[in-house]
């Protein structure tokens, strides 16, 4: 046996050779465990999302790597980051999104009534455009944000989506909003941590 207790060719002998050798024991390696992808992570880190719903005017937070961009724009599922400062990444090889996870924890906000429901969402951009259009790797966050205080609330989800195909030169952008409201209030903002993850396969 060798020096990790994995047989070799002899059960009873320390194997003090050096080179290349054949390891058949599964316990040590375990050849069946297919790549299954790369997780993306995304995180507002040292800045706070902020994200409103205001009169039926939808403004999210676009989530980078440890940092946020707020007050952006959704309009009719589209971004358009002209001007504005982007957290996006452009795709380096080509695959598909299948799946996404996220999390939302509030600090502070403004619900006078009701609930407000917080979607993740991956918008793209196909290379040399900045308009993005919002994709299906999106998912609507649980339990809802509720009022009159939503301090401290956490939301989640995970789930696998329909694959999203993305392109060599795309650019993703990971996107916090409300998606819908409960309530008779017009006016809803929400502050807090955000966190989520993608799978590119």
């Amino acid at each position: 046996m060798n020096n990790y207790k994995c047989n070799n060719e002899s059960p009873t002998f320390k194997y003090d050779k050096f080179g290349t050798f054949t390891a058949h024991d599964t316990q040590c390696i375990n050849d069946s465990i297919a790549a299954t992808g790369s997780i993306i992570p995304f995180s507002s880190g040292i800045s706070l999302s902020v994200f409103e719903d205001i009169f039926g005017d939808i403004d999210g937070s676009m989530l980078g790597f440890g940092t946020a961009s707020n007050f952006v724009p959704i309009v009719n599922n589209s971004i358009d980051l002209t001007n504005f400062l982007t957290e996006a990444f452009v795709v380096s090889r080509a695959g598909k999104i299948t799946a996404i996870s996220a999390t939302f924890t509030t600090i502070t906000g403004v619900i006078f009534d009701g609930s407000v429901t917080i979607r993740a969402q991956i918008f793209l951009a196909p290379k040399g455009s900045n308009i993005f259009t919002g994709t299906s790797a999106s998912i609507d966050l649980a339990p809802p944000i509720t009022g009159p205080d939503p301090t401290g609330q956490i939301t989640f989800a995970s789930a696998n989506t329909p694959p999203v195909q993305v392109n060599v030169g795309d650019s993703l952008i990971m996107a916090f909003y409300i998606s819908s409201t409960t309530g008779n209030v017009d006016i809803d903002v929400i502050i807090g941590d955000a966190n989520a993850g993608i799978n590119i396969v």
